[in-house]
């Protein structure tokens, strides 16, 4: 099959077409993270990508419960004002939960003076990350907002101004010799794409004239989400950002650095092609299940469609990981190659599972998928203990977490494929 075919395949086909939508801003936007990374690497310092891997993934950790998981609902309602209920919702729980984690900060770090192994209460720039946290409720909720009218093109570009944005900010803080533009920068490009996506939603801004009840009719109307999904999605984003947070209690930042950029280099696939892939994926789900009472082969076929993208990315990236990870960032950066090839084992089988798991929203089994991830959150805290309990090696610890999560994704395909094939769906 020639280029050319291709592109026609994807011209006639609405679902391709929409993940290569989703797709290409981001794709864009990550060349542009490829391209400046070498640079970056020069002018930051090893424990500056650890120190900004501590930051992110405390304040992306507290973030899950800064929406109260609500934007998951915002594509249910069949009604606009409806959804805008909800999206005022997530507002006003973004604001309060941002708050209360100021004062916090404030608790631990200036009156109780907690001595903080990981690094991030002795970080200067700690008293951002409730900023972080609020903008990132607000981005992720006019995402999904959008997404109601598959507005795929709006969400790609704010993908790429946020990315963009983050490594301009960058580049200009390492230039200037400013240590912290790392944390600043990823601060200041969520905060300019999600003004980018409000300010341009003129139908979104009218409904935001007034707060009123109806916020909290909706809020019980889809309390299965907070119930159930903050507990689960806590357990996954402990799973994905507790990891830094970890290496850097039991080791060091520098380790967290290393880990930190093969995570940001080798992820970029999954970055660039999971989530839109999911999106797309999810809500034709919900169409063919309303028309078929099940997904199976859409879901097959999107399967199929993920393994033949992943598999040679990932084939590539363990083969060649260490030697290109020293030739492009410089050779302090070469044993961020050996984590990067170790991790793709685990990125493989996440590139597989990830999309299709938005079947556990759309089936409404959030019960279910809460389990999962905190039996899989437990394994993970276990796996990384395990390797500095036996060896006091990080290389053990992130391979036994590596087969931990190879198993997990295992066992989501299977309960995504059994899903699936159910011959209803609840309304």
């Amino acid at each position: 099959m020639g280029f050319k075919d291709i592109i026609n395949r994807v011209k006639s086909n609405l679902f391709l077409q929409n993940v290569a939508i989703l797709s290409s801003g981001t794709i864009i936007s990550q060349l542009i993270v490829i391209a400046t990374s070498p640079f970056l690497s020069r002018l930051y310092s090893v424990e500056a990508f650890g120190l900004l891997s501590v930051f992110s993934s405390f304040a992306i950790f507290f973030a899950v419960l800064s929406t109260g998981r609500y934007e998951l609902a915002l594509g249910l309602p069949k009604e606009n004002i409806k959804a805008s209920n909800i999206f005022k919702l997530i507002l006003c729980i973004g604001f309060i939960v941002s708050l209360l984690y100021f004062v916090l900060i404030f608790v631990l770090k200036d009156i109780i003076h907690l001595q903080d192994n990981t690094g991030f209460l002795n970080n200067k720039q700690v008293y951002l990350a409730p900023v972080y946290i609020f903008f990132g409720a607000l981005y992720s909720a006019l995402g999904y907002w959008n997404q109601r009218d598959k507005k795929y093109t709006k969400i790609t570009l704010a993908n790429a101004i946020q990315v963009i944005g983050t490594s301009v900010f960058s580049l200009f803080f390492g230039v200037i010799n400013y240590e912290g533009g790392l944390i600043l920068s990823l601060i200041l490009g969520i905060i300019i794409s999600s003004l980018y996506l409000l300010l341009t939603d003129k139908e979104l801004l009218s409904h935001l004239s007034f707060f009123d009840n109806k916020m909290l009719k909706v809020g019980k109307e889809y309390k299965a989400f907070p119930r159930y999904m903050i507990l689960s999605d806590l357990s996954l984003t402990a799973c994905q950002q507790f990891i830094p947070i970890l290496f850097s209690a039991l080791y060091n930042t520098t380790i967290v650095g290393f880990f930190s950029m093969a995570n940001r280099m080798i992820r970029l696939p999954n970055i660039v092609i999971t989530s839109s892939v999911g999106n797309v994926f999810r809500n034709d789900a919900i169409d063919e299940i309303r028309e078929t009472g099940n997904c199976i082969h859409l879901y097959q076929s999107t399967l199929k469609k993920l393994l033949i993208i992943s598999f040679p990315i990932y084939l590539l990236v363990f083969a060649v990981s260490p030697k290109l990870f020293s030739l492009v960032f410089g050779e302090k950066w070469e044993i961020a190659g050996y984590f990067a090839r170790i991790l793709s084992v685990a990125l493989f089988f996440e590139f597989l599972s990830a999309p299709l798991n938005t079947l556990f929203y759309v089936f409404e089994k959030q019960k279910i998928l809460m389990r999962l991830q905190i039996i899989n959150a437990l394994f993970v805290f276990i796996s990384i203990f395990l390797g500095y309990y036996l060896d006091k090696s990080y290389y053990l610890s992130l391979i036994l977490y590596t087969i931990v999560s190879v198993l997990s994704s295992l066992i989501f395909l299977y309960f995504t494929n059994n899903l699936s094939k159910n011959a209803s769906r609840k309304a």
